[in-house]
């Protein structure tokens, strides 16, 4: 027998009766209730995962919950966290990890004054495609970074435009990959059909040198995530929702042909290893995964890029 440890959701919409899914799912895992503001999404969560759906949120938050993921509007977040916080639990909060740099400077002291985790869910981290990458290159190798990712806007994205809501996850990845930091940021953004930038091509210059390309856009009619990682004397190219991972390189023959193969991917559900992780850290007492220094550093860089004047797009009459 292990023991349990008591988690709950705050937040039920797409993303958040995703962990419900989980937590009633893992063996280490007693999922003891969930939180919505949408009372009658929060009870077909709870029905559907075999919980609680509290009516109030002080009483989830002293409902005995060890663990919390988080994963309400982010304009909410700093409020939450901190309420979770100050509550005794330890939280996992969804990507970004907060609105703005003082926000989410005040749920790291407070976690620490708290002396409980603080884990920011960047996903992509625990992609097998990813992972398998992170396997298969050194940092030092590395010339540059790739990445694509498009689709059509989602609508319950409401308070973000697509740097906050869909760049942060390649920020992050660069910052993962390379285990460096942004020195330089560009970034050109437009506006076509909301007060929020809907398309943005970021360029990184990374510390070590490294240099990062991130396309990201809600106004391509196709869903696609892909990342490219070139080093000296190969490519890397994986798609991240399919996770097929294929590797390019120099073939001896005097052609200036390649040699491919595909890249052993060990499949395992994204989210189920992060919450495992985010579990593990609250058991063991060791640190998180992904920290909330880490999801700072993924928002400052997100905010310089936004920073960059949004240019609407002017149509002309034929």
């Amino acid at each position: 027998m292990i023991d349990k440890i008591r988690t709950g959701v705050l937040g039920v919409g797409t993303m958040g009766a995703n962990h419900a899914r989980v937590y009633a799912e893992l063996p280490e895992a007693d999922l003891v209730g969930v939180f919505d503001a949408d009372r009658a999404r929060a009870e077909a969560c709870a029905g559907r995962f075999g919980c609680r759906a509290f009516p109030t949120l002080n009483g989830f938050l002293h409902a005995g919950i060890e663990a919390v993921s988080v994963a309400a509007p982010t304009s909410l977040h700093h409020e939450i966290v901190l309420q979770a916080l100050e509550a005794g639990l330890h939280v996992l909060v969804e990507k970004p990890i907060a609105a703005t740099r003082p926000e989410a400077e005040a749920m790291i002291r407070a976690a620490e004054g708290a002396g409980r985790k603080l884990m920011v869910g960047h996903i992509e981290r625990f992609n097998p495609a990813v992972r398998a990458i992170k396997k298969a290159v050194r940092p030092e190798e590395i010339i540059s970074i790739n990445v694509v990712r498009v689709g059509p806007r989602p609508p319950r994205i409401k308070d973000a435009g697509v740097i906050i809501d869909m760049a942060v996850h390649d920020i992050d990845l660069v910052h993962f990959l390379t285990g460096s930091t942004v020195e330089e940021v560009y970034c050109v953004t437009s506006a076509n059909f909301d007060l929020f930038e809907d398309t943005a091509s970021i360029l990184l210059r990374m510390n070590n040198g490294v240099g990062a390309q991130l396309t990201a856009n809600w106004i391509t009619p196709y869903k696609a995530r892909e990342i490219q990682v070139i080093t000296a004397d190969r490519l890397i190219r994986a798609d991240l929702l399919t996770r097929h991972v294929q590797e390019s390189s120099r073939y001896s023959g005097d052609d200036g042909s390649y040699l491919v193969r595909d890249v052993y991917v060990r499949h395992r559900e994204p989210l189920l290893a992060q919450l495992q992780a985010f579990l593990d850290a609250v058991a063991t007492d060791a640190p998180p995964a992904i920290t909330g220094e880490d999801g700072l550093r993924v928002l400052d860089v997100a905010i310089r890029a936004s920073a960059y004047k949004k240019q609407p797009v002017i149509r002309v009459a034929s």
